[in-house]
């Protein structure tokens, strides 16, 4: 009997290992198809921003080619800030595993020194400009952040009074 019960428990723990096996190269190639798919589309999104860019701050072919390795720089510095920010935090968060003893005020603090970086970060990369742009596209520079989220305010503010106008012309119908 034990040795029914002990044989069993092997082909179990054999025939999970082989399913595990199995599925893991499907689970790879499905891992390695998003990852494809992610980097396609941040490079279609990027794509999409340098044409607005060239286009909203008029750039001339020899600007464009001197400005957005510039700008790919300064966003990369941006981002690895917020990256060691966030492992930071993270760190805080795994020390205090009761939510009482999440340490708030150094939090607020490496927030703090966070955004003092990415300003320090803005600025520096705004001035470098100079020797690229014209004033009046680093004006536009400055603003374009700012216009452009006003921008896609507006259209979802659009899209919300279309999409309650349908809903409510659907409803009229139902009665």
């Amino acid at each position: 009997m034990k040795q029914l019960l002990i044989l069993s428990i092997f082909l179990t723990s054999v025939f999970a290992q082989s399913q595990m096996q199995r599925k893991n190269p499907e689970d790879m190639e499905k891992m390695e198809m998003r990852k494809k798919r992610m980097e396609q589309l941040q490079n279609q999104k990027e794509s999409t921003m340098i044409g607005l860019q060239t286009n909203y701050l008029d750039l001339s072919p020899e600007q464009a080619q001197k400005f957005f390795p510039m700008q790919k720089e300064y966003k990369d510095l941006v981002r690895e800030a917020q990256k060691q920010y966030r492992e930071k935090v993270g760190k805080l968060r795994s020390k205090a595993k009761d939510v009482s003893k999440f340490d708030v005020n150094t939090a607020i603090k490496l927030q703090l020194e966070m955004k003092e970086e990415l300003a320090k970060l803005e600025s520096e990369f705004l001035k470098n400009t100079a020797s690229v742009l014209s004033n009046e596209q680093r004006t536009r520079l400055v603003y374009q952040e700012e216009k452009m989220k006003s921008e896609v305010a507006k259209r979802m503010a659009e899209r919300g009074s279309d999409i309650s106008k349908r809903n409510f012309d659907s409803k009229k119908k139902l009665r």
